[in-house]
This record gives structure tokens, C-alpha cells and sequence, in this order.
């Protein structure tokens, strides 16, 4: 079974048993559904307490913080500790790339989210839109690492790569690895080791080709995986048994065999 290590089930515009058993028919499990606000956290929490191989990840993403308070956070903390079945706290990050938060307001709530990620011992998922630099640093001075920090839908440069790895972050790649002009995004995901690869949708956003421009679905993951096997040189079936260890060892989920 193919892991989808990031999906937002719950801003896909179809039923959700119907999403969540065409992934399984399909062969994608586990799935971990990312919250963005502390509505779609709770949801994300709910949704894992009703399907098998659905975890949650509750977080406020970067570009819904300009309101957030002490209080958002608290409110927060309550809902990761509601389920075992919270595996991740994010995503959370910095977004340069949309003016729709401040910057400082984006850098607090990504530092209080780093704090309840450690406190929790959950681990934690970044959103870095051209802000590689400031993610890295504002990381590096929270002390992250430890629980695992993951890179979602990896974006940076080879520099950018390296420091990461150095750290020992997990790297996840999604949909635009397939897209015809990201022949720097596969010679990236060439370059780190095997043991800090993660796949995702995204969905129902970044649908892989030949789906670009479409909504996305956990299922369609395994077209990334394909890609990732193709550009690597390695059997499908090893980098199926690779993601799902590394998904397992960075979320603390079970490994799902076919």
C-alpha cells in the first residue's frame, strides 16, 4: 500500500466514505488529513475517528494567521490531544508567496506551533512558499528535529535540500515531481536519500499529469510514486515498501501491506 502523507480530505468536493474507499480499492493507505484552520483541525479529527487508515494532522496554515491568539493555540492543543489518531501538528510554515498574513504573525503562530509539536511529541508539518531561508532559520532556532520534521511538498533548491537533510527531515514531494517542466524537482528527488522520502496529493490541489489543472484525490498518489521509482531507477515495489516505512517511522502510523 502507497501512503498519501498529506491530503485535506475534507476540501475535496465529493463524499468523504467514497473518497476514502476508492484511495484503499486503489491501494493507497495510510492517509493523514491536514487541518489549515482550527474548523477543518476538528473535522480532521473527527474524519480519523471514523475511517480506517485516515490519521489527522491539526494545524492553522500560514495563511489563515492574522487572527490567531493565545487562545487559538490552546483551543488547539485540546483538539491534538482529543485522538490518538492525531499524528502531526501543521502544517504550519511561512508563505511569501500570498500577502494574505503578516509575516510576524505567520513567524509566531509557526513558532507556537513548533513548541506544541514538542510538547506533544507529534510530529510536525511545514509549509515553506518561498520562504526557505527564514523556515530554516526560524526551525533552527525552535531547536526542531525531534519529534520529525517534515518538509511538505518540497520546494527548496539543492542548497535547500542539503540543510535539510543535514537536519534529518523527512523530504515529500507531490504532484508538480510529474509535471513536464520539473526536471529540477526529480533530479532533487534523485539526490536525498531513500530513507527521508515521503510522498502526497495535496488534494484537491496539485493534481499529478495527466490530471493537472483537475481536482485532486489520495488516490492519485501513486502516480507520484511511479515517478519517483522511474526517476530513481528502483522497482515500484521497493519504493512502495520504502514510503511506507518512512510514513510509519515519521507519523508513528502502522505499515500497510496489500
Amino acid at each position: 500500500m502507497i501512503p498519501d502523507s498529506h491530503a485535506h480530505l475534507d476540501l475535496i468536493e465529493r463524499d468523504t466514505a467514497q473518497v476514502v474507499s476508492e484511495a484503499v480499492s486503489a491501494g493507497i493507505s495510510p492517509m493523514i488529513t491536514v487541518g489549515i484552520t482550527i474548523d477543518s483541525s476538528a473535522w480532521a479529527v473527527d474524519a480519523a475517528g471514523r475511517y480506517d487508515g485516515v490519521y489527522a494532522a491539526v494545524g492553522i496554515h500560514p495563511n489563515d494567521t492574522s487572527a490567531v491568539t493565545p487562545e487559538s493555540f490552546e483551543r488547539l492543543e485540546e483538539i491534538a490531544r482529543s485522538s490518538e489518531k492525531v499524528v502531526a501538528i501543521g502544517e504550519t510554515g511561512l508563505d511569501y508567496y500570498r500577502d494574505r498574513s503578516p509575516g510576524e504573525k505567520q513567524a509566531w503562530a509557526m513558532r507556537e506551533h513548533v513548541r506544541l509539536a514538542r510538547r506533544l511529541g507529534k510530529a510536525l508539518i511545514i509549509h515553506d512558499r518561498e520562504a526557505h531561508r527564514d523556515v530554516l532559520d526560524l526551525l533552527a532556532d525552535e531547536g526542531a528535529g525531534e519529534p520529525p520534521v517534515i518538509m511538505h511538498c518540497f520546494s527548496g533548491d539543492e542548497e535547500v535540500l542539503a540543510e535539510c537533510l543535514r537536519r534529518g527531515y523527512y523530504i515529500s514531494f507531490a504532484g508538480p515531481l510529474t509535471f513536464k517542466k520539473s526536471g529540477e524537482t526529480r533530479r532533487l528527488s534523485a539526490l536525498a536519500p531513500v530513507d527521508r522520502l515521503l510522498v502526497e496529493t495535496d488534494s484537491p490541489f496539485l493534481s499529478p499529469e495527466p490530471f493537472r489543472g483537475r481536482p485532486n484525490s489520495p488516490e492519485r498518489v501513486r502516480l507520484v510514486a511511479e515517478t519517483l521509482a522511474r526517476v530513481r531507477s528502483i522497482p515500484l515495489e521497493e519504493i512502495e515498501c520504502v514510503l511506507a516505512k518512512n510514513t510509519a517511522e515519521a507519523f508513528g502510523v502502522p505499515v500497510v501491506e496489500g
